[in-house]
């Protein structure tokens, strides 16, 4: 029983290693963060779609898919081929989902199915949960250092807020916070999860004060900013696997679950921070 314990514990430390790494090298190296994301919104549109399995979801599930292959290939093209195309504007994401739009309610005219608002709500909330999320993740990691730097902080601070949360609830927790989302989850192991957060990003910005003009608030808002909506994502995504009634999204990523398990709360916090980026990074 402890061998295989030992072993599980090993998996898992060995493929979080792995994912790390490549979401690191992927802040360095952009068209590694294009490849990256594009293969991981794949996975997790296919597992999104598997929650709740329908089989008239297939259309939309292809579209999806189809898109993500023509978005990525603009996107990765222009940095293998050294051309002129990039950069492109972070509202761009934003027109990309217009013609999202438009394709599903043309194809909604033409499918005959019934439920058609359930249909489009459904596949709309796919693109802005899932994909994109990824496409302005893989956008900031190519507009610049400074907004590699608040990727790549970004990243840390999930990290260490999701390390310290588990921490201070297992050594204080006592409150349960939602329990019929998330039982184990406590008000505890949160508010540990933000101080600690908070004070690491006022540390490493303080060290990174001489190469980033960013006046010293910026660092306490930012720390808080990550804790609050990275702990509203892993509660989001609770929320649909426990409607779903399942475990995990998927097995991808041995001891981990799937893409959306270990990706749930750097996807509803990419919007607040490519808003803060924004604004800070002129």
């Amino acid at each position: 029983m402890a061998e295989g314990k030992f072993k599980n514990l090993c998996i898992r430390t060995l493929s979080g290693a792995v994912y790390v790494s490549l979401m690191v090298l992927g802040v360095f190296f952009p068209w590694v963060m294009t490849l990256l994301m594009c293969f991981f919104t794949v996975v997790g549109l296919i597992e999104y779609f598997r929650m709740n399995p329908d089989t008239a979801d297939t259309w939309s599930r292809n579209i999806l898919i189809a898109y993500t292959a023509i978005i990525y290939l603009r996107l990765l093209l222009p940095q293998v081929l050294h051309s002129g195309l990039l950069p492109i504007s972070i509202g761009t994401p934003f027109a990309w989902l217009s013609a999202i739009f438009a394709t599903f309610c043309v194809v909604e005219l033409f499918l005959k199915r019934e439920e058609v608002l359930h249909h489009l709500g459904k596949s709309l909330f796919a693109v802005c949960w899932i994909m994109l999320p990824m496409i302005l993740i893989t956008l900031c990691s190519m507009h610049g250092k400074e907004s590699a730097f608040f990727l790549l902080l970004m990243f840390v601070l999930i990290w260490l807020n999701d390390s310290f949360a588990y921490l201070g609830g297992s050594l204080f927790g006592k409150h349960k916070m939602i329990e019929r989302i998330s039982p184990n989850k406590t008000w505890e192991g949160t508010l540990t999860g933000v101080l600690m957060t908070v004070v690491a990003s006022i540390v490493i910005g303080l060290l990174a004060a001489a190469k980033h003009d960013a006046a010293p608030y910026v660092w306490p808002i930012f720390g808080l900013l990550v804790s609050a909506f990275a702990t509203l994502g892993d509660l989001l995504e609770s929320l649909l696997k426990r409607q779903a009634g399942i475990k995990d999204s998927g097995n991808i990523m041995p001891g981990h679950g799937g893409i959306l398990d270990r990706m749930d709360s750097i996807l509803f916090t990419t919007y607040p921070v490519a808003l803060f980026m924004m604004i800070v990074c002129r």
